[in-house]
């Protein structure tokens, strides 16, 4: 005989509450870090952006370190979510490409965001940050399962995410223009660097 199906549970009041007030803490962190950064940053304010008191921020995130280690997860949870969006395209080395353009566009996009998640004063990898990276990894590594990868996984990870990041920090600057056609030009020099071409198909004998 079958097991009944779970019954899912409403949320209780209390979990909901709890839940807005983390939210609206994280909110006021975000909007405070855009402006003064993260040296700036200060509970007193976070509270009275949130409307909450200190020993509230305390119990849900622990110290400033911690909550500030949050926000950033949330940028990058939603950098994810946005990329999981995207029709793939058939060959391997044009998602690679894809992603990149994704990349400079999420930060031309979201800069505050961006800023947040990769020009932090003491760089700390958070949870939601190494699954982004390991996102990048497996991207990376299909191309070396479709034997068109010419260097080692890791370094093409790292190397693809240097000229991702170099161009969007300089688009986000000032420096470059978002559709300047060195941005195209890194982009491609940076996959013909690391990519193989497609093997022409073999010809059946007769």
């Amino acid at each position: 005989m079958a097991a009944a199906p779970a019954v899912r549970q409403p949320a209780r009041p209390r979990d909901r509450a709890s839940a807005a007030t983390r939210r609206a803490i994280l909110d006021a962190v975000e909007h405070l870090l855009a402006s003064v950064g993260e040296e700036g940053l200060n509970i007193r304010e976070v509270c009275a952006h949130a409307g909450v008191t200190p020993p509230t921020v305390y119990h849900h995130f622990g110290d400033k370190a911690a909550l500030v280690d949050r926000a950033v997860d949330d940028c990058f949870a939603a950098f994810d979510r946005g990329s999981h969006h995207r029709r793939l395209p058939a060959d391997v080395v044009e998602r690679v490409r894809q992603a990149f353009d994704y990349y400079v566009a999420y930060g031309r996009a979201h800069p505050e965001h961006y800023r947040l998640m990769f020009q932090r004063v003491a760089p700390r990898r958070t949870p939601a940050g190494a699954a982004s990276y390991a996102g990048l990894g497996r991207l990376v590594a299909t191309v070396a399962a479709a034997g068109r990868l010419a260097v080692p996984v890791e370094d093409a990870t790292a190397a693809l995410w240097t000229a991702m990041h170099g161009a969007t920090s300089l688009v986000i600057a000032g420096y470059l223009m978002p559709r300047a056609p060195a941005v195209g030009l890194v982009r491609d020099a940076t996959i013909a660097k690391l990519t193989r071409p497609a093997r022409a198909p073999r010809r059946s004998r007769r």
